[in-house]
């Protein structure tokens, strides 16, 4: 018990240290925006014979108003298939079609195949601490190159009230690209998304997450973006 708490009291500072880092990145001007984005999102495992199987769907599909009347809008489709090869761990593969429109009207599209590994440190803090790391293999109707992206989220969730229908969710998911591309972007960090929110427990079947994040992008040749943007994710079980 007691080298559980470790690891987990590691894995919070940890968090927190990454954390600090990604605050104390220069200051720089940069273009504040206002954005809304809807998010429905379905997981499950598949049933067996024998109850729940190792074997999980996933699928998320998003509208992103990017930056609020100024036309910029997003839309994601992300199917995937996830294996559970052990209590505490989750590994997934899907793929992701993308159309983005810029506030002039131009048009882009991106498909975009990933690979994931979830996992559960434990408890901390009077709550559970997880994280997911992911990989992005980027094709961007915009150029040839294909763009390598590592993606890390730490996220803390607790249980709010005597009820166990709310909790408070605080996530950081800092992104590397790994590579340079035609298309735009060097190797280096490129964004971070830091959120928090609430999680409401509706039923059994429907899940309601309200949330604020701060989604911080770094560019090149332009001034860094700020991005504040309101979250509705429904996620529904079937």
């Amino acid at each position: 018990m007691i080298q559980a708490n470790r690891r987990s009291n590691f894995w919070a500072a940890a968090a927190l240290a990454a954390s600090s880092l990604v605050a104390m990145s220069p200051a720089n001007a940069t273009d504040d925006n206002i954005g809304l984005w809807a998010v429905f999102t379905t997981t499950d495992a598949f049933s067996s014979d024998n109850g729940d199987s190792r074997w999980s769907y996933w699928f998320d599909g998003q509208v992103r108003l990017q930056d609020i009347g100024s036309g910029a809008t997003q839309f994601l489709a992300r199917p995937g298939i996830g294996y559970r090869p052990g209590k505490n761990l989750r590994l997934w593969a899907g793929y992701a079609r993308v159309e983005s429109e810029n506030a002039s009207g131009s048009r882009s599209f991106e498909n975009r195949y990933w690979q994931q590994l979830n996992w559960t440190t434990g408890s901390a803090l009077d709550g559970n601490l997880t994280m997911r790391a992911r990989l992005e293999e980027k094709h961007l109707s915009t150029g040839d190159d294909v763009g390598l992206v590592l993606r890390f989220r730490t996220q803390y969730s607790r249980p709010i009230g005597a009820q166990g229908d709310k909790n408070l969710i605080v996530s950081l998911e800092p992104f590397y690209n790994l590579n340079a591309t035609d298309w735009g972007g060097k190797s280096r960090l490129a964004q971070n998304r830091t959120l928090v929110g609430m999680r409401w427990t509706l039923s059994d079947k429907l899940r309601l997450t309200t949330a604020y994040m701060n989604q911080f992008v770094w560019r090149d040749g332009a001034e860094d973006a700020s991005n504040h943007v309101a979250i509705l994710n429904f996620n529904v079980k079937f």
